[in-house]
């Protein structure tokens, strides 16, 4: 019988689990080391040099992780903007992985910042520079997450506080909100693909200043669609392996037709992608670079074939439809969309001799802490709020259990 997603319906499931505590102490511990930073300084909790001012914080939790919370951006221009209305069951496990995504990545890039307390001039607007490129990353992805991500997070969080036992004005408060929100979730809607595109493509662009520091094979004119590009695709598999990963460990049923779907966009967009850095390549004559064989040949060639070869595999309709292969090619393909949007900010970024980089232990433990935290973060919001979907019988039984506690209670 095929498995068909209509409604969306929280995990049964406790939430005090082991894995839910150890994801709390790697967050704690990342969290204090940050607390240690701010006293500290930079220098105590980091590897970074005249040559590396960027490292792991920017680097990986910015412009990599936020890439992978580009599901929001992606599935509401699928969903919104293309009118496949099918797959807005899958929205607002999108919208969790992008606003927990982007929430940790702003905090890293908090604690990079060598004066913190200069993020409040973001809310002057006759400090900014309008001229600079990371003034607009910074503005945008503080407008999304702040304006648009918390719009679009509502509504679970108001069907609660409507249902559930509450006082009955907060009942109505809420029954208001709900209102207003779905009248004015068009607007919601254009304003978190604005940004997203603004500042995912703006990120790019930083690249670009770096002129020849980037290594020819990275270093395009084309840097900000080809991330803008890789954000959309590794938003879409991020949210498929979320809820591959979630089925599995919840033993949830599976609609595979609706990711074997979501599948072939992620496989056509790829290639896609390939297609444009290639014929860039060409333009640019820079093919030969490819074939040199040195230590940059082979990490271009390794990222190529990471998305490639699953893009290409996932031609294949009948390994679309079987989810643990299907996991296991997108698995990889992310891992090499990821390797492509850190790659020119640190491993073939080159800023001259006697320099390197490589990330301090504390360093590593505090993205790993923020990793965490965002897991954490996902554990008890699927957990406490309808967020995954479900078929509909699952949501049918769920209400007459609900009903059935109440009537004993």
């Amino acid at each position: 019988m095929r498995v068909c997603w209509r409604r969306m319906l929280q995990v049964a499931s406790p939430l005090l689990t082991k894995p839910f505590w150890f994801m709390t102490a790697l967050a704690v511990l990342g969290l204090l080391l940050c607390v240690y930073r701010e006293f500290a300084g930079l220098y105590s909790v980091t590897a970074l040099n005249d040559g590396y001012s960027w490292g792991l914080f920017k680097n990986f939790n910015v412009t990599t992780l936020t890439a992978l919370g580009s599901g929001g951006y992606a599935m509401a221009l699928i969903t919104y903007v293309f009118n496949r209305t099918r797959y807005h069951p899958l929205m607002r496990t999108a919208l969790l992985t992008s606003i927990l995504s982007y929430t940790v990545g702003m905090m890293a890039l908090a604690v990079d910042i060598g004066r913190p307390w200069n993020l409040f001039f973001m809310a002057d607007p006759w400090a900014w520079n309008p001229h600079s490129i990371l003034w607009e990353v910074a503005f945008c992805m503080t407008a999304y997450v702040m304006i648009a991500l918390d719009f679009e997070n509502l509504a679970p969080l108001l069907e609660r506080l409507e249902h559930d036992p509450f006082p009955a004005l907060v009942r109505d408060v809420a029954r208001y909100a709900k209102r207003f929100v779905k009248h004015a979730y068009p607007y919601g809607v254009a304003l978190a693909l604005a940004l997203p595109t603004m500042h995912q493509s703006s990120l790019g662009s930083l690249m670009l200043l770096g002129a020849r520091r980037v290594h020819p094979l990275w270093q395009t004119p084309l840097l900000p669609l080809l991330y803008v590009l890789m954000a959309f695709i590794l938003g879409i598999a991020f949210v498929e392996l979320v809820l591959m990963a979630s089925c599995a460990v919840w033993r949830r049923p599976i609609d595979r037709f609706m990711l074997a779907s979501l599948s072939n966009i992620v496989s056509w967009a790829a290639l896609a992608w390939l297609a444009i850095r290639f014929a860039d390549l060409v333009k640019r004559g820079q093919l030969d670079a490819v074939l040199r064989f040195d230590f940059y040949s082979f990490l271009f060639l390794a990222e190529t074939l990471m998305i490639g070869v699953p893009a290409l595999a996932l031609r294949s309709k009948p390994l679309r439809h079987t989810p643990p292969k299907g996991f296991a090619m997108l698995g990889i393909l992310t891992l090499g969309g990821m390797l492509y949007r850190y790659t020119p900010t640190t491993i073939a970024f080159r800023p001259g001799e006697g320099y390197h980089y490589f990330p301090s232990v504390a360093e590593l433990l505090i993205s790993i802490g923020f990793i965490a935290l965002a897991m954490v973060g996902y554990l008890f919001t699927v957990k406490r709020f309808a967020i995954l979907p479900a078929t509909l019988d699952m949501a049918v039984l769920a209400t007459n259990r609900s009903a059935t506690k109440g009537q004993a209670a």
